[in-house]
């Protein structure tokens, strides 16, 4: 173990990692996945709080996934699905894709993961209007709080400034709009939904009028932000958003890749609001984290557009070497298959409302702002200063000290930025698992605060 330490510090560049930090302490490896459980290399066992990044919703060990590969790839391992090739496996996880979101009038184009499904989006978007003589309409809006993943126009369409600070200039026409994020409402607080301009869609319309109508393409939402903060928007709000684009004549984009497939309690994010998009996007839990899928669901209107364009016009010009990669979408429908036969997605709404109890005892510490949840997402927003909202300083790291003191005592969570930690464990999590968690935090948070009392 101690030669593969060595092995990865000197030659595996991590995402979203301090390198300078992590010669200090060293990766954490894992061995083994057992349930919800992961097994590091020194045989600790932790409680996968973050469901491997929002991905392994049906845990670790799923031998239907792994014959489901394997019978695959024995079969046809790879097919292109460019020119009009295809297989099995990707017709048949369209159709049932296609069927269970956006309806029989949509269709699927399959990527590797969410950054390519969202970039996709984003380039269908502005095609379609090109197509329809509107050229000009090409400026995409998204929150300010945003994470829609890290290639070149999403980047750009990811708001939080630490994602795109260093990399250079960004993709033009992407700008932001303010996130309905009640604890710290860019309308001022308290704030109250009902008659909040941000919550109520007001300042996405007063954006896309001074951008002009006739230039906007697409805004692009997370039904429940992710990376931003585990920010869950109150009831209405998607609808509100719905109502703008279609007033304003423009396509609405659900980014899907976290909430799709149960992770709210809802078959999609969207669904809580019983909203329709014109393009949906969806990866991570989609096969479990197995292998790398995702994709777009293009409705009715931009899948007619594409069907019913001249022969003579150029074809779309866009696409990956794995869209439709027929392992991948073979362990996708096994997935699919679980999700239904084990009813999972009202298993997530009765595990998601034990752990809005559980989580109701953090809001005791003096370090808690606020605690915010949907299904099997949770945020917990630690503060300096529960009476003014005042965060830590960025320097303090509180949210990864309390992050790692968690993981001393068996559970892995995440650290966001501006001290928010994320909880969103495996769909097939108990409610004594959820129930030692909440206790496992709760535990962290006292400790890191009693080691900054003694470094002071």
């Amino acid at each position: 173990m101690a030669s593969l330490v060595a092995a990865d510090l000197a030659h595996l560049v991590h995402p979203l990692t301090n390198h300078a930090r992590l010669r200090e302490s060293g990766p954490t490896v894992a061995v083994e996945g057992d349930g919800c459980e992961l097994v590091l290399a020194d045989g600790q066992r932790v409680l996968d709080g973050i469901a491997g990044l929002w991905t392994v919703n049906l845990g670790y060990g799923r031998e239907e996934l792994v014959r489901a590969a394997a019978a695959q790839m024995s079969k046809l391992a790879y097919c292109t699905t460019f020119g009009g090739s295809s297989s099995p496996p990707a017709i048949e996880l369209a159709q049932r894709i296609a069927l269970k979101t956006l309806g029989g009038d949509s269709a699927v184009f399959f990527a590797s993961g969410g950054s390519e499904a969202n970039e996709t989006a984003i380039k269908l978007a502005r095609a379609y209007w090109a197509s329809q003589g509107r050229a000009e309409k090409t400026i995409i809006l998204a929150h300010d709080r945003a994470y829609h993943g890290l290639a070149i126009a999403t980047t750009a369409a990811t708001g939080l400034a630490a994602y795109r600070s260093g990399f250079g200039p960004l993709a033009e026409d992407i700008d932001h709009i303010p996130t309905p994020y009640q604890y710290r409402c860019a309308a001022g607080v308290p704030c109250d939904a009902a008659s909040c301009p941000v919550c109520r869609g007001e300042a996405l319309e007063d954006a896309i009028k001074a951008a002009g109508s006739d230039r906007v393409a697409a805004v692009i939402l997370e039904p429940v932000l992710g990376a931003g903060g585990a920010i869950v928007p109150p009831a209405g709000y998607l609808s509100a958003v719905r109502a703008v684009c279609d007033r304003q004549d423009v396509l609405l984009i659900a980014d899907e890749v976290i909430t799709g497939f149960g992770r709210t309690g809802h078959w999609l994010g969207v669904d809580r609001d019983d909203v329709a998009p014109d393009l949906l996007t969806f990866a991570k839990g989609i096969t479990n984290g197995y292998v790398p899928l995702g994709g777009v669901v293009l409705g009715a209107s931009l899948w007619a557009w594409l069907r019913e364009a001249s022969p003579s016009e150029a074809p779309l010009m866009h696409g990956f070497t794995h869209s439709g990669n027929p392992v991948a979408c073979a362990v996708a429908l096994a997935c699919l298959d679980i999700l239904e036969r084990e009813n999972l997605i009202p298993a997530v709404v009765a595990r998601g409302e034990h752990l809005g109890r559980e989580l109701d005892r953090l809001s005791e510490l003096e370090e808690v702002g606020e605690v915010r949840s949907a299904g099997l997402i949770a945020g917990i927003e630690l503060v300096a200063d529960r009476d003014t909202r005042e965060r830590f300083l960025p320097e303090q790291r509180r949210s990864q000290l309390v992050a790692d003191e968690a993981q001393r005592h068996g559970l892995r969570m995440r650290p966001l930025l501006d001290d928010i930690l994320l909880l969103a464990p495996p769909f097939v999590i108990s409610d004594e698992q959820l129930s030692f968690a909440v206790d496992t935090i709760g535990e962290a948070i006292l400790d890191t605060r009693l080691a900054a009392i003694d470094r002071a």
